[in-house]
């Protein structure tokens, strides 16, 4: 398998189960799920900026390159992009309730070697979600859980045309912790579990189309290391992502993500 997956496992269920003993503000933008692959680079810029107190809007473009299954050539081949907009309404120190869409342009790769594009090769998306957040502190500790249900429509590259998997419904349910490193709390890691599970249309072979049973699809576990640049008002995160595939409960493969990103905060902000 790639990378050594078990040991990111085991911390992160150890991690689950001392944040369900105890029951971010800015979060890390989270590589997207990938198949077909063996390791993946994931970078993206975004624009974090607050309307008052009770808004908060993120707008970020990312994109990635991956490797073929038997190899770690992460460079060697464009894997997807994205552009995406989230605007959350915050009830009070706990409580966010975000409103997303995200428009994704996926390239899609046979299974088999040596692993040439598909036919169509490129599989469109557009994704409406939303995403619903419990904060709290514990001491120095910040915690925060999510739970996101998505609607999500498949095209083909000319958007004329539905792909073959054209509509699906899929739930996350994450859990973090963020642990400062120093006393100005520029520092800090990331911990992270996210579960996912999915219902998809799925084509038949006489052209119906028929809904696949709830079923967990992936298990994403994150590091990240965060720096803030208080001055200019940047955030940088770089980590690691390890994506768990699963079919009908039964792990298949796995992978890791190397992933950055970029969060300028309040730039249309007159700073005093």
């Amino acid at each position: 398998m790639a990378f050594s997956f078990r040991s990111l496992f085991f911390y992160s269920s150890f991690l689950i189960f001392v944040l369900l003993i105890h029951p971010i503000a800015h979060a890390q933008i989270s590589p997207p799920g990938l198949d077909n692959t063996n390791t993946v680079l994931w970078g993206s810029v975004g624009i974090d900026q607050n309307f008052g107190k009770k808004w908060f809007s993120r707008t970020y473009a990312g994109g990635s390159r991956f490797s073929d299954p038997n190899n770690m050539s992460l460079l060697k081949k464009q894997a997807i992009y994205v552009i995406e907009q989230q605007t959350y309404r915050t009830f009070n120190k706990h409580w966010q309730l975000g409103f997303c869409i995200s428009l994704r342009g996926q390239n899609m790769y046979s299974e088999d070697p040596p692993y040439d594009s598909e036919i169509p090769s490129l599989r469109r998306e557009i994704r409406y979600y939303m995403r619903l957040y419990y904060r709290h502190q514990v001491g120095k500790l910040s915690f925060a859980y999510s739970l996101r249900p998505e609607w999500r429509n498949f095209y083909s590259p000319d958007w004329s045309n539905y792909y073959t998997q054209p509509k699906g419904l899929r739930y996350r349910a994450k859990a973090q912790v963020s642990i400062p490193l120093n006393v100005e709390k520029t520092n800090s890691l990331i911990f992270m579990n996210e579960l996912l599970f999915v219902e998809k249309q799925k084509r038949q072979p006489n052209g119906s189309l028929a809904w696949t049973p709830f079923a967990l699809s992936e298990d994403r576990i994150c590091v990240y290391f965060r720096h803030e640049f208080e001055k200019e008002k940047i955030t940088f995160d770089i980590g690691v992502m390890q994506q768990l595939n699963f079919t009908k409960g039964v792990l298949q493969d796995d992978f890791v993500h190397f992933a950055f990103d970029i969060l300028f905060i309040d730039p249309f902000t007159k700073r005093k």
